[in-house]
């Protein structure tokens, strides 16, 4: 097999050159691009030249990407959500997109947990105590017997709930796709997302992105919470209403939040999220341990693989690409 792999997607560079060995050892060319900061369109351009496949972070790909860059033949994301990939453009390009689904599942539900402890007990609070010397007590509350809320119960909103256990706590949870059955064997109940804000003291989201599903945490929402109550988003900055949320932390309408993913990442320096109070912000870390960075690299490098040698990868989001006919392996001819 030849041809080139183009590398943007930080948490690979960082586990080179053992991340990349499959690939190498197939024969392809493994080239970096930069990983401290997000691409523009231009530049991705530019890094992806004749690359056969990119191994892909955050930076946009839309139909200009694709028309630019005609050996493409995948994207292999590092991750699982694709919301900034044109996945119809891809598809009129018969670029094939695949992602990493259930890699990180463990490492974002224990990060959610962790947020929602470290929110629940005021622990930047008590950590800033604690340096001062001036020690006073800090009251937080408990998890134990609390209400949980999770919106959207695939893979890592499951593991959420299989945790949730452990603290006795009642779940209740939102998600259109999944039956009564299904959510009862994890001990939660499926309720309305009207019903889900306003009984939740903990709410934590994990819905995919669409446009469905975009600003579906708003004003409404966040004026229907309990004031004790706090939010959890550890899914995608964009199905919160941001600006709203400052307001709402601000104004006391709910008791905190914690966040590992914002709408713009990073946020611009005055965005009124960094300066709202009882609030967590994490660089959109959940995902970030290394026994999920060493699984993701796998699938990553699987899912290239399958890709350029004509088979259909595992985890491919747009198969309708394979289905039509994958264009012949590489050397191929």
């Amino acid at each position: 097999m030849t041809g080139s792999v183009i590398v943007l997607a930080a948490p690979f560079v960082r586990h080179e050159p053992q991340a990349g060995e499959p690939l190498r050892q197939a024969g392809l060319e493994v080239a970096h691009g930069p990983v401290d900061h997000v691409v523009t369109t231009d530049e991705l351009i530019e890094l992806l030249g004749g690359g056969a496949a990119v191994v892909g972070g955050v930076e946009r790909y839309d139909e200009r990407v694709f028309a630019a860059c005609p050996e493409l033949r995948v994207v292999a994301r590092w991750g699982v959500g694709y919301d900034n990939i044109n996945l119809a453009d891809a598809t009129r390009a018969g670029v094939m997109i695949a992602n990493t689904p259930g890699a990180v599942t463990e490492s974002v539900a224990d990060q959610t947990f962790c947020l929602m402890l470290a929110l629940a007990r005021r622990l930047p609070e008590q950590m800033q105590v604690a340096r001062s010397l001036e020690w006073r007590h800090v009251e937080g509350t408990e998890l134990w017997r609390k209400t949980l809320g999770i919106v959207g119960l695939g893979s890592i909103g499951q593991a959420v709930a299989r945790r949730a256990q452990g603290f006795s706590m009642r779940v209740l949870a939102h998600d259109p796709y999944v039956p009564p059955f299904h959510a009862g064997r994890l001990g939660a109940d499926l309720v309305s997302l009207e019903e889900l804000v306003a009984e939740g003291d903990v709410v934590t989201l994990h819905a995919n992105l669409t446009d469905e599903t975009r600003g579906m945490i708003g004003e409404d929402e966040l004026r229907a919470m309990k004031p004790s109550a706090m939010l959890i988003n550890c899914g995608r900055g964009g199905l919160v209403d941001q600006a709203v949320l400052a307001r709402a932390l601000r104004e006391g309408w709910i008791a905190g939040a914690a966040l590992d993913t914002l709408e713009d990442e990073p946020p611009a320096a005055d965005d009124p999220i960094l300066q709202a109070p009882n609030t967590i912000i994490a660089p959109h870390n959940s995902s970030m341990t290394a026994e999920s960075a060493a699984r993701v690299n796998a699938v990553v490098c699987d899912n290239v693989l399958a890709a350029l040698s004509g088979r259909r990868p595992r985890f491919v989001v747009n198969p309708e690409v394979f289905e039509a006919g994958p264009r012949p392996p590489l050397g191929a001819g």
